[in-house]
Protein backbone atom coordinates (compact mmCIF):
# COMPACT_ATOMS: atom_id res chain seq x y z
CA UNK A 1 0.00 0.00 0.00
CA UNK A 2 1.23 3.51 -0.97
CA UNK A 3 1.02 5.33 2.47
CA UNK A 4 1.59 9.23 0.93
CA UNK A 5 -1.72 8.72 -1.20
CA UNK A 6 -3.39 6.61 1.99
CA UNK A 7 -2.68 9.29 4.23
CA UNK A 8 -3.99 12.32 1.54
CA UNK A 9 -7.53 9.95 1.34
CA UNK A 10 -7.48 9.74 4.99
CA UNK A 11 -7.07 13.25 5.29
CA UNK A 12 -10.32 14.22 2.80
CA UNK A 13 -12.21 11.82 5.01
CA UNK A 14 -11.20 13.45 8.60
CA UNK A 15 -11.77 16.84 7.34
CA UNK A 16 -15.52 16.43 5.53
CA UNK A 17 -17.28 17.67 8.71
CA UNK A 18 -15.75 21.22 9.04
CA UNK A 19 -16.08 23.36 12.12
CA UNK A 20 -14.99 27.07 12.50
CA UNK A 21 -11.94 26.31 14.52
CA UNK A 22 -10.57 24.34 11.34
CA UNK A 23 -7.63 26.17 9.54
CA UNK A 24 -6.42 26.18 5.89
CA UNK A 25 -3.34 27.42 4.33
CA UNK A 26 -1.59 27.09 0.90
CA UNK A 27 1.51 27.82 -0.33
CA UNK A 28 2.85 28.01 -3.83
CA UNK A 29 6.66 28.87 -4.87
CA UNK A 30 8.13 29.02 -8.20
CA UNK A 31 12.47 29.10 -8.75
CA UNK A 32 13.73 29.82 -11.86
CA UNK A 33 17.58 29.52 -12.29
CA UNK A 34 20.17 29.79 -15.26
CA UNK A 35 23.69 28.56 -14.19
CA UNK A 36 26.83 27.75 -15.62
CA UNK A 37 29.18 25.24 -14.47
CA UNK A 38 32.96 25.21 -16.08
CA UNK A 39 35.88 22.49 -15.44
CA UNK A 40 33.45 20.53 -12.88
CA UNK A 41 35.17 16.87 -12.12
CA UNK A 42 33.97 13.90 -13.99
CA UNK A 43 33.86 10.45 -12.44
CA UNK A 44 31.62 9.05 -15.53
CA UNK A 45 33.38 6.12 -17.32
CA UNK A 46 32.37 5.79 -21.01
CA UNK A 47 33.41 3.59 -23.37
CA UNK A 48 34.80 5.07 -26.37
CA UNK A 49 34.18 3.31 -29.96
CA UNK A 50 37.19 4.74 -31.53
CA UNK A 51 39.78 3.90 -28.77
CA UNK A 52 37.62 0.11 -28.57
CA UNK A 53 37.81 0.49 -24.72
CA UNK A 54 37.01 2.75 -22.07
CA UNK A 55 38.20 6.65 -22.29
CA UNK A 56 39.44 7.23 -18.46
CA UNK A 57 41.97 10.11 -19.41
CA UNK A 58 39.12 12.44 -18.41
CA UNK A 59 38.37 10.21 -15.03
CA UNK A 60 38.40 13.02 -11.96
CA UNK A 61 39.94 15.77 -14.76
CA UNK A 62 38.77 19.15 -14.23
CA UNK A 63 37.53 20.22 -17.56
CA UNK A 64 34.28 21.29 -19.79
CA UNK A 65 31.27 23.56 -19.51
CA UNK A 66 27.63 23.05 -19.00
CA UNK A 67 24.81 25.77 -19.01
CA UNK A 68 21.34 25.22 -18.59
CA UNK A 69 18.15 26.34 -17.30
CA UNK A 70 16.13 24.87 -14.63
CA UNK A 71 12.92 26.01 -12.70
CA UNK A 72 11.60 24.31 -9.40
CA UNK A 73 8.11 24.49 -8.84
CA UNK A 74 6.04 23.62 -5.11
CA UNK A 75 2.45 23.22 -3.69
CA UNK A 76 1.80 22.81 -0.41
CA UNK A 77 -1.44 22.31 0.94
CA UNK A 78 -1.82 22.36 4.82
CA UNK A 79 -4.87 22.74 7.56
CA UNK A 80 -6.23 21.45 10.65
CA UNK A 81 -9.67 20.17 12.38
CA UNK A 82 -10.99 19.35 15.73
CA UNK A 83 -9.80 22.48 17.54
CA UNK A 84 -6.25 22.30 15.94
CA UNK A 85 -5.62 18.95 17.38
CA UNK A 86 -5.74 17.06 14.18
CA UNK A 87 -3.29 18.58 11.53
CA UNK A 88 -2.73 17.60 7.34
CA UNK A 89 -0.12 18.43 5.29
CA UNK A 90 0.11 17.93 1.45
CA UNK A 91 3.36 18.72 -0.08
CA UNK A 92 4.19 18.29 -4.22
CA UNK A 93 6.99 19.35 -5.70
CA UNK A 94 8.54 19.09 -9.55
CA UNK A 95 12.11 18.44 -8.15
CA UNK A 96 14.63 20.62 -10.53
CA UNK A 97 13.50 20.35 -14.16
CA UNK A 98 16.40 21.01 -16.52
CA UNK A 99 17.05 19.22 -20.29
CA UNK A 100 19.60 17.34 -19.79
CA UNK A 101 21.95 14.62 -22.22
CA UNK A 102 22.75 11.33 -21.38
CA UNK A 103 25.12 9.25 -22.86
CA UNK A 104 24.12 6.65 -25.77
CA UNK A 105 24.16 3.02 -24.99
CA UNK A 106 26.53 0.03 -26.51
CA UNK A 107 26.24 -3.01 -26.31
CA UNK A 108 30.06 -4.35 -25.68
CA UNK A 109 31.56 -8.06 -25.54
CA UNK A 110 34.66 -9.49 -24.41
CA UNK A 111 36.67 -9.84 -27.35
CA UNK A 112 39.97 -10.83 -29.15
CA UNK A 113 41.32 -7.64 -29.84
CA UNK A 114 44.22 -5.42 -28.35
CA UNK A 115 42.19 -3.83 -26.06
CA UNK A 116 40.02 -7.09 -24.86
CA UNK A 117 36.92 -5.13 -25.89
CA UNK A 118 34.28 -4.36 -29.43
CA UNK A 119 31.17 -3.28 -29.81
CA UNK A 120 28.69 -5.68 -31.08
CA UNK A 121 27.24 -6.07 -33.37
CA UNK A 122 30.10 -3.82 -34.84
CA UNK A 123 32.45 -7.12 -35.55
CA UNK A 124 31.34 -9.89 -36.70
CA UNK A 125 30.04 -12.15 -33.88
CA UNK A 126 32.81 -14.62 -33.67
CA UNK A 127 35.30 -11.72 -32.33
CA UNK A 128 33.03 -12.02 -29.47
CA UNK A 129 33.92 -14.13 -26.37
CA UNK A 130 30.77 -13.53 -23.92
CA UNK A 131 27.76 -12.01 -23.99
CA UNK A 132 27.35 -8.08 -24.93
CA UNK A 133 26.51 -6.19 -22.28
CA UNK A 134 24.97 -2.26 -22.01
CA UNK A 135 27.90 0.42 -21.67
CA UNK A 136 27.07 4.24 -21.55
CA UNK A 137 29.71 5.61 -24.14
CA UNK A 138 30.96 8.53 -25.44
CA UNK A 139 28.60 9.46 -27.82
CA UNK A 140 25.25 11.14 -26.28
CA UNK A 141 22.03 11.72 -27.18
CA UNK A 142 19.39 14.47 -28.02
CA UNK A 143 18.44 16.32 -24.60
CA UNK A 144 15.39 15.33 -22.79
CA UNK A 145 13.85 16.88 -20.05
CA UNK A 146 14.52 15.61 -16.83
CA UNK A 147 12.95 15.54 -13.06
CA UNK A 148 15.36 15.06 -10.00
CA UNK A 149 18.33 14.37 -12.37
CA UNK A 150 15.88 11.17 -14.23
CA UNK A 151 13.27 11.27 -17.09
CA UNK A 152 10.00 12.56 -15.92
CA UNK A 153 7.88 9.49 -16.37
CA UNK A 154 10.22 7.81 -14.12
CA UNK A 155 9.76 10.28 -11.41
CA UNK A 156 5.83 10.37 -11.97
CA UNK A 157 6.04 6.76 -11.52
CA UNK A 158 7.95 6.52 -8.59
CA UNK A 159 6.75 9.71 -6.66
CA UNK A 160 4.02 10.97 -8.59
CA UNK A 161 5.86 14.42 -7.29
CA UNK A 162 4.05 13.96 -4.09
CA UNK A 163 7.16 14.61 -1.24
CA UNK A 164 5.09 15.06 1.88
CA UNK A 165 1.39 13.28 2.60
CA UNK A 166 1.15 13.04 6.53
CA UNK A 167 -1.69 13.20 9.55
CA UNK A 168 -0.45 14.84 12.60
CA UNK A 169 -2.73 14.01 16.09
CA UNK A 170 -1.82 16.07 19.22
CA UNK A 171 -3.21 14.19 22.07
CA UNK A 172 -2.58 14.03 25.72
CA UNK A 173 -2.40 17.02 28.37
CA UNK A 174 -1.63 20.57 26.85
CA UNK A 175 -1.34 18.47 23.61
CA UNK A 176 2.35 16.93 24.71
CA UNK A 177 2.71 14.40 22.50
CA UNK A 178 2.51 13.90 18.84
CA UNK A 179 1.86 11.35 16.41
CA UNK A 180 2.65 11.52 12.61
CA UNK A 181 1.93 9.10 9.69
CA UNK A 182 2.52 9.37 6.07
CA UNK A 183 5.34 10.71 3.95
CA UNK A 184 7.14 13.54 5.47
CA UNK A 185 10.83 15.26 5.90
CA UNK A 186 13.08 13.42 8.43
CA UNK A 187 16.09 14.80 9.97
CA UNK A 188 18.93 13.23 11.34
CA UNK A 189 22.24 14.30 13.07
CA UNK A 190 21.45 17.40 11.68
CA UNK A 191 21.14 16.42 8.32
CA UNK A 192 24.05 14.62 7.95
CA UNK A 193 22.81 11.31 8.44
CA UNK A 194 19.65 11.86 7.19
CA UNK A 195 17.67 14.63 5.61
CA UNK A 196 15.01 14.08 2.99
CA UNK A 197 11.58 12.86 2.89
CA UNK A 198 10.07 9.25 3.55
CA UNK A 199 7.23 7.64 5.07
CA UNK A 200 6.79 6.05 8.14
CA UNK A 201 5.68 6.67 11.24
CA UNK A 202 6.60 8.89 14.70
CA UNK A 203 5.72 9.86 18.04
CA UNK A 204 6.97 13.18 19.47
CA UNK A 205 6.41 14.26 23.65
CA UNK A 206 7.36 17.66 24.17
CA UNK A 207 7.25 17.44 27.98
CA UNK A 208 7.86 20.92 28.34
CA UNK A 209 4.40 21.32 28.07
CA UNK A 210 4.03 19.05 31.47
CA UNK A 211 6.90 21.23 32.93
CA UNK A 212 9.82 19.83 32.59
CA UNK A 213 12.50 21.30 29.62
CA UNK A 214 12.86 18.08 27.57
CA UNK A 215 11.63 16.69 24.13
CA UNK A 216 11.97 12.97 23.13
CA UNK A 217 10.79 11.32 19.80
CA UNK A 218 11.05 7.86 18.40
CA UNK A 219 10.24 6.85 15.00
CA UNK A 220 10.24 4.02 12.17
CA UNK A 221 10.75 4.99 8.11
CA UNK A 222 11.44 3.76 4.94
CA UNK A 223 14.57 5.92 3.89
CA UNK A 224 13.43 6.90 -0.21
CA UNK A 225 11.72 9.56 -1.95
CA UNK A 226 10.14 6.87 -4.05
CA UNK A 227 6.95 5.01 -3.19
CA UNK A 228 8.23 1.82 -0.69
CA UNK A 229 6.30 -0.90 -3.00
CA UNK A 230 8.23 0.53 -6.02
CA UNK A 231 11.93 -0.08 -3.72
CA UNK A 232 13.64 -3.34 -3.87
CA UNK A 233 13.76 -5.06 -0.49
CA UNK A 234 12.92 -3.42 2.64
CA UNK A 235 15.29 -1.35 4.96
CA UNK A 236 13.87 0.36 7.29
CA UNK A 237 15.35 2.71 9.79
CA UNK A 238 14.58 3.50 13.71
CA UNK A 239 15.61 6.59 14.94
CA UNK A 240 15.08 8.26 18.72
CA UNK A 241 16.18 10.88 20.02
CA UNK A 242 16.26 13.33 23.55
CA UNK A 243 16.83 16.92 23.75
CA UNK A 244 16.91 19.11 26.45
CA UNK A 245 15.38 22.41 25.81
CA UNK A 246 16.87 25.83 28.26
CA UNK A 247 14.81 28.27 26.24
CA UNK A 248 12.59 28.74 23.34
CA UNK A 249 15.54 28.59 20.51
CA UNK A 250 17.61 26.08 21.58
CA UNK A 251 18.43 22.63 22.42
CA UNK A 252 20.79 20.38 23.38
CA UNK A 253 20.63 16.65 22.95
CA UNK A 254 21.30 12.97 21.78
CA UNK A 255 20.24 10.69 19.20
CA UNK A 256 20.48 7.16 17.77
CA UNK A 257 19.57 5.21 14.12
CA UNK A 258 19.99 1.76 12.79
CA UNK A 259 19.61 1.32 9.52
CA UNK A 260 19.14 -2.81 8.47
CA UNK A 261 19.86 -2.45 4.65
CA UNK A 262 18.66 -5.25 1.98
CA UNK A 263 17.81 -3.07 -0.94
CA UNK A 264 21.52 -2.33 -1.72
CA UNK A 265 21.91 0.92 -1.40
CA UNK A 266 25.00 0.67 0.99
CA UNK A 267 26.22 -1.36 -2.49
CA UNK A 268 25.70 1.50 -4.71
CA UNK A 269 27.47 3.49 -1.91
CA UNK A 270 30.32 2.17 -2.17
CA UNK A 271 30.25 1.63 -6.21
CA UNK A 272 32.41 4.86 -7.07
CA UNK A 273 35.54 3.65 -4.32
CA UNK A 274 34.99 0.18 -6.52
CA UNK A 275 34.99 1.74 -9.90
CA UNK A 276 38.06 4.11 -9.24
CA UNK A 277 39.85 1.08 -8.10
CA UNK A 278 39.32 -0.59 -11.92
CA UNK A 279 40.04 2.59 -13.83
CA UNK A 280 42.99 2.92 -11.60
CA UNK A 281 44.38 -0.47 -12.76
CA UNK A 282 42.98 -0.34 -16.06
CA UNK A 283 45.21 3.49 -16.76
CA UNK A 284 48.12 1.66 -15.54
CA UNK A 285 47.74 -1.66 -17.68
CA UNK A 286 47.26 0.16 -21.19
CA UNK A 287 49.88 -0.78 -23.44
CA UNK A 288 50.35 -3.82 -21.95
CA UNK A 289 49.24 -7.60 -22.23
CA UNK A 290 47.66 -6.88 -18.96
CA UNK A 291 45.46 -4.30 -20.45
CA UNK A 292 42.54 -6.90 -22.46
CA UNK A 293 41.82 -8.36 -18.63
CA UNK A 294 41.15 -5.06 -16.60
CA UNK A 295 39.54 -3.31 -19.56
CA UNK A 296 36.94 -6.69 -19.25
CA UNK A 297 36.93 -6.45 -15.14
CA UNK A 298 35.91 -2.83 -15.36
CA UNK A 299 33.08 -3.28 -17.65
CA UNK A 300 31.43 -6.29 -15.97
CA UNK A 301 31.56 -3.80 -13.13
CA UNK A 302 29.71 -1.32 -14.88
CA UNK A 303 26.77 -3.40 -16.31
CA UNK A 304 26.00 -5.91 -12.97
CA UNK A 305 24.58 -4.04 -9.98
CA UNK A 306 26.36 -4.59 -6.99
CA UNK A 307 24.45 -6.46 -4.48
CA UNK A 308 24.57 -5.81 -0.99
CA UNK A 309 23.30 -6.73 2.81
CA UNK A 310 24.35 -4.29 5.75
CA UNK A 311 23.94 -3.11 9.02
CA UNK A 312 24.44 0.42 9.98
CA UNK A 313 24.25 2.24 13.28
CA UNK A 314 24.88 5.84 14.15
CA UNK A 315 25.29 7.65 17.57
CA UNK A 316 25.58 11.08 18.88
CA UNK A 317 24.89 14.63 20.21
CA UNK A 318 23.24 17.90 17.99
CA UNK A 319 22.71 21.00 19.30
CA UNK A 320 21.87 24.96 18.93
CA UNK A 321 22.49 26.60 21.49
CA UNK A 322 23.06 30.79 22.65
CA UNK A 323 26.08 31.09 25.73
CA UNK A 324 26.14 34.68 24.88
CA UNK A 325 23.92 37.91 23.46
CA UNK A 326 24.29 37.77 20.28
CA UNK A 327 26.16 34.59 19.74
CA UNK A 328 24.69 30.88 18.52
CA UNK A 329 26.29 27.65 18.89
CA UNK A 330 25.59 24.52 16.79
CA UNK A 331 26.83 21.38 16.95
CA UNK A 332 26.83 17.72 15.79
CA UNK A 333 28.85 14.41 16.84
CA UNK A 334 28.15 10.99 15.60
CA UNK A 335 30.30 7.62 15.57
CA UNK A 336 28.87 5.35 13.07
CA UNK A 337 29.53 1.50 13.10
CA UNK A 338 28.03 -1.82 11.49
CA UNK A 339 28.58 -4.64 9.00
CA UNK A 340 28.91 -5.05 5.11
CA UNK A 341 28.20 -8.26 5.27
CA UNK A 342 28.17 -9.00 1.79
CA UNK A 343 29.02 -7.19 -1.72
CA UNK A 344 28.49 -9.32 -4.83
CA UNK A 345 28.52 -8.59 -8.30
CA UNK A 346 27.79 -10.77 -11.45
CA UNK A 347 31.06 -13.02 -13.13
CA UNK A 348 31.23 -13.62 -16.60
CA UNK A 349 29.19 -16.36 -17.03
CA UNK A 350 26.42 -15.07 -14.82
CA UNK A 351 27.70 -17.01 -11.27
CA UNK A 352 28.03 -14.22 -8.53
CA UNK A 353 31.24 -13.17 -7.25
CA UNK A 354 31.87 -12.24 -4.17
CA UNK A 355 33.79 -8.76 -3.24
CA UNK A 356 33.72 -8.34 0.14
CA UNK A 357 32.58 -10.26 3.25
CA UNK A 358 31.45 -9.02 6.40
CA UNK A 359 33.94 -5.83 6.77
CA UNK A 360 33.54 -3.72 9.60
CA UNK A 361 31.81 -0.42 8.46
CA UNK A 362 33.26 2.43 11.00
CA UNK A 363 33.36 6.11 10.84
CA UNK A 364 32.85 9.66 12.24
CA UNK A 365 31.49 13.06 11.42
CA UNK A 366 32.17 16.31 13.61
CA UNK A 367 30.34 19.57 12.70
CA UNK A 368 30.69 22.66 14.98
CA UNK A 369 29.29 26.42 13.54
CA UNK A 370 29.34 29.77 15.48
CA UNK A 371 27.44 32.73 14.67
CA UNK A 372 28.36 36.02 15.92
CA UNK A 373 26.67 39.23 15.45
CA UNK A 374 28.77 42.09 15.33
CA UNK A 375 26.15 45.21 14.71
CA UNK A 376 22.86 44.70 13.24
CA UNK A 377 24.11 44.56 9.73
CA UNK A 378 26.95 41.90 10.00
CA UNK A 379 27.22 38.36 11.13
CA UNK A 380 30.71 36.30 11.20
CA UNK A 381 30.53 32.59 11.13
CA UNK A 382 33.21 30.39 11.40
CA UNK A 383 32.49 26.45 10.86
CA UNK A 384 34.24 23.11 10.80
CA UNK A 385 33.09 20.02 8.90
CA UNK A 386 35.07 16.20 9.39
CA UNK A 387 33.62 13.59 7.18
CA UNK A 388 36.02 10.53 7.74
CA UNK A 389 37.33 8.75 4.91
CA UNK A 390 38.74 5.26 3.73
CA UNK A 391 40.18 4.38 0.59
CA UNK A 392 38.46 1.79 -1.54
CA UNK A 393 37.24 -1.18 0.66
CA UNK A 394 39.80 -4.16 0.82
CA UNK A 395 39.66 -7.75 2.28
CA UNK A 396 39.81 -8.32 5.89
CA UNK A 397 39.93 -4.49 6.75
CA UNK A 398 37.01 -2.14 8.43
CA UNK A 399 35.98 0.32 6.03
CA UNK A 400 36.43 4.06 7.55
CA UNK A 401 34.21 6.23 5.45
CA UNK A 402 31.17 8.09 7.07
CA UNK A 403 28.31 6.67 5.21
CA UNK A 404 25.10 8.58 5.78
CA UNK A 405 21.89 7.56 4.57
CA UNK A 406 20.52 10.71 2.88
CA UNK A 407 22.56 13.56 3.41
CA UNK A 408 21.73 16.99 3.09
CA UNK A 409 25.10 18.93 3.81
CA UNK A 410 25.67 22.43 2.37
CA UNK A 411 28.30 23.95 3.64
CA UNK A 412 29.97 25.30 0.48
CA UNK A 413 27.89 25.67 -2.96
CA UNK A 414 30.36 23.87 -5.31
CA UNK A 415 31.31 21.33 -3.30
CA UNK A 416 28.73 20.81 -1.07
CA UNK A 417 25.78 22.07 -3.72
CA UNK A 418 24.94 24.65 -1.45
CA UNK A 419 24.02 28.36 -2.40
CA UNK A 420 21.06 29.64 -4.01
CA UNK A 421 19.95 26.32 -5.91
CA UNK A 422 20.50 23.97 -2.61
CA UNK A 423 16.73 22.88 -2.80
CA UNK A 424 17.64 21.65 -6.12
CA UNK A 425 19.45 18.64 -5.24
CA UNK A 426 18.41 14.99 -5.80
CA UNK A 427 19.68 13.87 -2.49
CA UNK A 428 20.84 10.48 -2.86
CA UNK A 429 22.95 7.79 -0.55
CA UNK A 430 26.71 8.65 -0.78
CA UNK A 431 29.90 8.45 0.87
CA UNK A 432 31.92 10.96 2.88
CA UNK A 433 33.75 13.53 0.50
CA UNK A 434 35.07 12.09 -3.20
CA UNK A 435 34.36 8.69 -3.49
CA UNK A 436 34.39 8.07 0.33
CA UNK A 437 38.02 9.45 0.69
CA UNK A 438 36.44 11.70 3.63
CA UNK A 439 36.56 15.96 4.15
CA UNK A 440 38.09 18.04 6.08
CA UNK A 441 36.64 21.98 5.92
CA UNK A 442 37.51 24.68 8.18
CA UNK A 443 35.28 27.55 6.70
CA UNK A 444 34.00 30.79 7.34
CA UNK A 445 30.98 32.95 6.04
CA UNK A 446 30.19 36.30 6.54
CA UNK A 447 26.81 37.60 5.64
CA UNK A 448 25.70 41.43 5.04
CA UNK A 449 22.67 43.45 5.23
CA UNK A 450 23.76 46.64 3.44
CA UNK A 451 20.14 47.55 3.04
CA UNK A 452 16.69 46.87 4.18
CA UNK A 453 15.84 43.35 1.90
CA UNK A 454 19.23 42.81 0.57
CA UNK A 455 21.79 40.26 1.87
CA UNK A 456 25.11 39.30 0.65
CA UNK A 457 27.10 36.36 1.85
CA UNK A 458 30.37 35.33 1.27
CA UNK A 459 32.13 32.31 2.12
CA UNK A 460 35.70 30.66 1.91
CA UNK A 461 36.96 27.13 2.72
CA UNK A 462 40.03 24.99 2.65
CA UNK A 463 38.77 21.68 1.54
CA UNK A 464 40.68 17.99 2.24
CA UNK A 465 40.40 14.71 2.22
CA UNK A 466 40.32 12.52 5.39
CA UNK A 467 43.03 10.26 3.59
CA UNK A 468 44.89 10.31 0.03
CA UNK A 469 42.66 10.04 -3.53
CA UNK A 470 44.07 7.90 -6.26
CA UNK A 471 46.27 10.43 -7.29
CA UNK A 472 48.34 10.70 -4.06
CA UNK A 473 47.27 13.80 -3.01
CA UNK A 474 44.78 15.32 -0.24
CA UNK A 475 44.01 18.81 -0.59
CA UNK A 476 40.64 18.93 -3.25
CA UNK A 477 40.99 22.78 -2.99
CA UNK A 478 40.06 26.37 -2.15
CA UNK A 479 36.43 27.11 -2.77
CA UNK A 480 35.25 30.96 -2.30
CA UNK A 481 31.23 31.35 -2.97
CA UNK A 482 29.37 34.80 -2.92
CA UNK A 483 25.71 35.41 -3.35
CA UNK A 484 23.63 38.12 -3.25
CA UNK A 485 19.96 38.51 -2.74
CA UNK A 486 16.88 41.36 -3.13
CA UNK A 487 13.79 41.12 -2.56
CA UNK A 488 11.86 43.63 -3.50
CA UNK A 489 8.76 42.92 -3.09
CA UNK A 490 6.94 39.91 -0.56
CA UNK A 491 6.72 37.67 -3.42
CA UNK A 492 9.93 38.04 -5.64
CA UNK A 493 13.62 37.47 -4.91
CA UNK A 494 15.98 38.25 -7.28
CA UNK A 495 19.65 36.41 -6.55
CA UNK A 496 22.92 36.30 -8.43
CA UNK A 497 26.07 33.89 -7.07
CA UNK A 498 29.36 33.50 -8.23
CA UNK A 499 31.77 30.54 -6.96
CA UNK A 500 35.02 29.46 -7.82
CA UNK A 501 36.95 26.24 -6.58
CA UNK A 502 40.64 26.37 -7.16
CA UNK A 503 41.13 22.17 -7.19
CA UNK A 504 44.03 21.12 -5.77
CA UNK A 505 46.33 17.73 -6.16
CA UNK A 506 43.79 15.43 -5.23
CA UNK A 507 42.27 15.82 -8.49
CA UNK A 508 44.24 14.38 -11.78
CA UNK A 509 44.88 17.81 -12.74
CA UNK A 510 44.45 21.62 -11.68
CA UNK A 511 42.21 24.06 -13.00
CA UNK A 512 39.65 26.35 -11.45
CA UNK A 513 35.91 24.83 -11.15
CA UNK A 514 33.31 27.88 -11.73
CA UNK A 515 30.19 28.63 -10.90
CA UNK A 516 27.58 31.38 -12.05
CA UNK A 517 23.54 31.38 -11.36
CA UNK A 518 21.17 33.70 -11.94
CA UNK A 519 17.93 33.36 -9.67
CA UNK A 520 14.53 34.55 -9.93
CA UNK A 521 11.76 33.76 -7.24
CA UNK A 522 8.14 34.18 -6.66
CA UNK A 523 7.33 33.48 -3.41
CA UNK A 524 3.59 33.59 -1.46
CA UNK A 525 3.51 35.95 0.62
Amino acid sequence: MRLAPAALVAVIAFGAPARGDDSFEAQANLHLRTTTVRNEPSSAVLYDRQLGTFDVRPYLVPEGEDRYGSLYASLRLAGSFRGGDLRWVVLADTGEVRRRAFPLVAQVCAADTPTGLTVWPGAPMHRCISAPVPLEETRYAAPIAVMNGRSVDEELRHTLLVREAYLAWSFGKAGFATLRAGRKRTTIGDGLVHDDYATGVELGLDLGALGPSWAMGVGVFQPTRDFPSTVRGISPVAVARVDYLPSLFERAGIFVAALRDRSGSVGEIVRGAVIEQRVGALDQAIGTAAEPTFARDLARTLDAPLESDASLGWAGTSGSLAPWRGTKLGWTLALQGGTLHRLTTTGPLGAQVDLARDVPLRGGVASARLDVDLGEKVTVAPSFLYLSGAPPPSPGQPYRSFIGIVPYVTTTNLFFNGGLSETFSARQATAAGVNGRGVVAPTLAITYDPWEKVTVQGKAAYLRSAVPGPFGGSTYGTEADLTATWMPRPWLMVGIEADALWTDDFYAARATITKTLLAVDFLTP
